[in-house]
């Protein structure tokens, strides 16, 4: 008969005398086969398990080898017998010691609580006895032992508290406390050894000293866990102080009543290394779940966080009989997944045994683990729950088992503010004590560029021993080499994001792994039919797509954002995983390449789809996918320029009616890389559409130079259509630079052409300018002439985009003709209809109008706060000459109203802007206005500065406004200086020019001109 010791150095006897066995791999196949004793364990699981670092066919030779040296070595060949798949050590499990330790746990607890407490004291010194040292140390390092390790911890400090249960109930209980201050010593986070030493304090007599053990407890479990004494040991020191007759000795063979004494069953939750953080809405979430249902799962990618939130939970509940958890990962059939229930459990028997066990006492159970067995964890859930109701099934996966009644509680990352605190925590430990110093807002960066992903933040953290907060950030292009802890101690899925990720990777599909693949091409997500497009590149045929999709979903790996359309993506761990693997694959060009043919598909539709009655579908698509046409444009740089300038020229007038402030730099990135490859038609489409997106933010200067280059293909080719587009395009330039005038005869211009070639588009485009031209001019006739144009020309066109710019300019028209209420009106429909569909910049601009017509109504409270909201909104999109425009509007404002201080803060801000940019919209307006409050104010100069805005703006006669304000405060100056005269002159000349500024400005303006009144 063969006996076979394992907790400790091995040793293995034939009917008592002792065998030699080999040492090395040799010993640990013996292990490992006698932790399985009876039954077979597959040659795969094996070699994997054993000698994971070779090739497949070095492991299965060596594993052959190995076999046959451990057979030499028995002397017996029946004692390793081979099977169809794998090998079976046949022994007994009484014969190997690891084996019969967890039996006679079971059996200890079994005969304490029946009160034999003679046979319970011999049990458990028998089975304390076989622990020889370290547990399994001839097993070597391999993940697969740490579940044995585990299991036998629990059995060892259950047989503890059993053995010292025992002797404290049979006798004097001095005897026991010398050997319960060792166990403490040894197991300082096991309450119930604290427990018994407490009451064995106590029993002899030692009150104080039974106080001051429970506070070393409370203080060990406070300041290394974070935790507070469970309510037994609480509940123990409660009784202590009132001195409980309960706590009394009871009689030896009695069975125990007091449930501080009584023997429970504890269950084999391991101690907490750290503590849990940012989880605790989670835990009471699936503690609540558990009090109402059988059966919950705990779902999420791997490195979320499910075992430690099942450990909390595990922590909160109480079960007659124990909490358990039962680690998986090892498990690869359902006999493997029967097996570790009933090994973890301690149950001596087979799967009828282990229901027996659950019905007499209701208990919970963790299965941890458990996606690459969910069939056989399913079955056997099913199995548990029918034979015992009353217990409860605790799971976690990376995917739901898929039963009638399973409550699922998905798992998210953290949020910011938790994963911030981890990762400080983490970090501190890590250091001991020294100075862990980092910028708060690099912390946040960093945990937000880990997802929240709580295996990646500690990680991270523990890089803090040698890095700072900014070096871990920088290498996170090369996370898995990052994130590894080559001082931890834990299973490879825990101390590397690679292998925690590679984990859930290979249990998918090749398909599914495709769609991974295809999932990382895109940034930050994409639509299903992006999607579609990359896998069919990838050889996953098309009805196959959604399958895929909803495996992957299913396994928590790809997100699903409720958006409309919905939009795919991945945690970016994930995603960099995935790229590397498709790289390995060498598909990784194959897949980037249809990524960016789906996106210049996309472009080259998006120009007309812009401008049709399907604008906001379009404009959608260049609002959710910027980040995509970013590294589509990055990627055809350096691999495609030709298709980038497309891709850049095709998406470049959706990105002028969203007002994206980064469209000129992608236009001209792109027209640069694509050098002498760009033909001088998308030279002259990339510039016109450059010189726009540089105006439309305030760049005037560039915006003139591209448009003169653009303006020199179209003649070099002598293209008609080009030509008049330049015109139109620097209509627009001008005009933000307050030239109406050559705006205007642009517009006649490129009219004249419109004429004659069928552009129904560029005609009423065209068309506007040329209305907002002439109202911004303030000539009136002009401008109803190109109003009638303009109703004629849009007609043709169903840009949304053109009608709501009309209905602005219908406003602006009515202003000039002094119909202040219809302005309202048509400045209000224009500004909500923008607001509704997204165009922000046309948004701002019209609020900035609507704000003007208000106080030309007389309502200048309401006007002043609607500039106040321009100024807002301007900036929220990065328009500062929107911004600039409605501030020098929001001085005017205030310094009628009186707020001389606010005015002058929103001029000077304007005008340092404009100084900056080299003019704008307005700009004189503003340097006058600053100019007269400074004149009021008596600062030096003041006069000269406003006699040569005067002068410039008598030149032009473009600017009456200005004319009327320079005056004013000229004619202060001369009724200061007492010149009666000259200012009655000037005072008479303002009252004639504010005939052609009343459009713009009301008498309520004019405070110089009230200032005079007054005296």
């Amino acid at each position: 008969m063969l006996e076979i010791s394992v907790l400790g150095p091995v040793e293995v006897r034939r009917d008592g005398r002792a065998l030699a066995i080999p040492g090395g791999r040799t010993t640990e196949l013996l292990v490992r086969l006698a932790l399985d004793a009876g039954t077979s364990v597959r040659a795969d699981r094996l070699v994997d398990e054993l000698w994971g670092d070779a090739s497949v066919s070095t492991r299965r030779n060596t594993l052959q080898s190995k076999v046959a040296r451990l057979r030499k070595a028995l002397g017996e060949p029946a004692a390793l017998v081979g099977t169809d798949d794998g090998y079976t050590l046949a022994v007994d499990r009484a014969a190997v010691d690891a084996l019969a330790v967890l039996d006679e746990a079971v059996a200890a607890a079994v005969l304490l609580s029946a009160g034999e407490i003679d046979r319970a004291v011999a049990t458990s010194a028998a089975a304390l006895a076989r622990f020889r040292g370290e547990h399994l140390a001839s097993a070597g390092g391999g993940d697969w032992v740490e579940p044995h390790r585990a299991a036998l911890d629990a059995a060892h400090a259950s047989l503890l508290e059993i053995s010292f249960e025992a002797r404290l109930r049979k006798g004097d209980p001095r005897d026991v406390v010398g050997g319960l201050e060792t166990a403490v010593a040894a197991h300082p986070f096991h309450e119930r050894l604290w427990c018994l030493l407490v009451t064995a304090l106590y029993r002899s007599g030692r009150q104080a000293d039974a106080l001051a053990a429970y506070q070393r407890a409370r203080a060990r479990l406070v300041d290394e866990l974070g935790l507070e004494p469970g309510s037994e040991l609480r509940d123990l020191e409660r009784q202590i102080l009132l001195q409980d007759p309960e706590l009394a000795p009871m009689p030896a063979g009695a069975p125990s009543t007091n449930p501080l004494v009584a023997p429970t069953v504890h269950g084999n939750l391991p101690a907490l290394a750290t503590r849990l953080v940012g989880r605790d809405a989670e835990r009471a979430a699936v503690v609540e779940l558990l009090t109402h249902r059988p059966l919950v799962t705990i779902v999420g990618p791997g490195g979320i966080g499910k075992t430690a939130l099942a450990l909390a939970v595990g922590r909160a509940l109480d079960a007659p009989g124990g909490v358990w958890l039962v680690r998986l990962e090892a498990s690869s059939n359902e006999r493997e997944v029967i097996d570790a229930v009933i090994a973890a459990l301690g149950v001596a028997g087979d799967e009828r045994a282990l229901q027996g066990r659950l019905r007499a006492r209701p208990t919970v159970v963790i299965l941890d683990n458990g996606e690459h067995v969910l069939d056989a964890v399913a079955d056997l859930t099913v199995r548990l729950l029918d034979a015992a109701p009353s217990s409860r099934l605790l799971c976690t996966s990376q995917a739901p088992l898929g039963l009638d009644g399973e409550a699922l509680f998905e798992l998210a990352p953290l949020a910011l503010a938790d994963a911030v605190a981890l990762f400080d925590e983490r970090a501190r430990a890590h250091r001991r004590g020294r100075e862990h110093a980092a910028d708060d807002g690099a912390v946040h960066d960093l945990c937000r560029a880990l997802d929240g992903l709580p295996l990646a933040i500690e990680l991270a953290a523990a890089r803090t021993r040698t890095l700072s907060v900014s070096d871990i950030a920088r290498r996170l292009d090369d996370r898995f080499h990052l994130l590894v802890d080559p001082s931890s101690r834990k299973p490879a899925r825990q101390r590397a994001l690679g292998a925690a990720i590679a984990w859930s990777y290979e249990l998918l599909f090749a398909d599914d792994q495709r769609g991974l693949w295809a999932l990382a091409t895109f940034t930050g997500g994409a639509p299903l039919a992006a999607v579609e497009h990359v896998l069919r590149s990838l050889d996953v045929p098309p009805d196959a797509t959604l399958d895929v999709l909803d495996r992957l979903v299913t396994r928590s790996l790809v997100i699903v954002d409720d958006t409309t359309p919905p939009r795919y993506r991945l945690l970016e761990s994930i995603r960099a995983y995935a790229l590397e693997a498709m790289d390995r694959a060498g598909l990784a060009p194959l897949a980037l390449r249809a990524r960016t043919r789906w996106f210049a598909d996309a472009a080259a539709r998006s120009t007309s789809g812009v401008r049709s009655r399907d604008q906001a579908t379009h404009l959608q698509l260049a609002r959710d996918e910027r980040a995509n046409i970013d590294a589509v444009l990055a990627w055809c740089a350096t691999h495609d320029p030709a298709t980038g300038l497309a891709v850049a020229i095709g998406f470049g007038w959706a990105w002028v009616v969203i007002g994206d402030s980064q469209g000129a730099r992608r236009v001209l990135a792109a027209l640069e890389a694509a050098g002498g490859a760009a033909t001088d038609r998308d030279r002259n489409a990339a510039l016109l559409l450059a010189s726009w997106l540089e105006a439309s933010i305030g760049d005037l200067d560039p915006a003139r130079r591209h448009l003169a280059w653009a303006a020199a293909l179209a003649e070099a080719v002598d293209d008609p259509a080009q030509r008049a587009r330049c015109w139109y395009h620097l209509a627009y330039v001008v005009s933000h630079q307050g030239d109406f005038r050559y705006a205007l005869e642009l517009t006649d211009r490129s009219r004249a052409v419109y004429a004659a070639i069928d552009l129904p588009w560029d005609r009423a485009a065209n068309a506007l300018f040329a209305l907002r031209a002439a109202v911004s001019a303030g000539d009136e006739a002009r401008s109803i002439d190109c109003a009638a144009h303009a109703e004629e020309a849009l007609a043709a066109v169903d840009d949304p985009w053109l009608h709501v710019r009309h209905e602005a300019m219908r406003g602006e028209l009515a202003r000039l003709q002094h119909r202040f209420g219809d302005a309202v009106e048509h400045l209000a429909r224009a500004a909500d209809t923008s607001a509704r569909v997204g165009y922000r910049q046309s948004e701002a601009y019209q609020v900035a109008s609507l704000g003007r017509a208000l106080c030309q109504l007389g309502d200048y409270d309401r006007g002043s706060t609607t500039l106040a909201s321009a100024i807002d909104k301007a900036e929220a999109i990065g328009d500062p000459r929107m911004a600039a425009l409605a501030r020098v509007h929001l001085g005017r404002v205030r310094r009628a109203l009186g707020d001389l201080t606010g005015a002058r803060a929103a001029l000077e801000a304007a005008a340092a802007w404009h100084v900056e940019a080299g003019g704008g919209e307005q700009a004189l307006l503003g340097e006058c206005l600053l100019a007269a409050l400074d004149a009021s104010d008596g600062v030096a100069g003041a006069g000269d500065r406003l006699t040569a805005l005067l002068d410039e703006s008598r030149a032009t006669g473009a600017h009456p406004h200005v004319e009327v304000f320079a005056l004013d405060a000229l004619a202060q100056l001369a009724e200061a200086s007492g010149d009666g005269d000259r200012r009655q002159e000037l005072s008479d000349e303002a009252d004639r020019r504010m005939e052609a500024a009343a459009h713009f400005i009301s008498e309520r303006d004019r405070t110089d001109a009230h200032r005079h009144l007054d005296r």
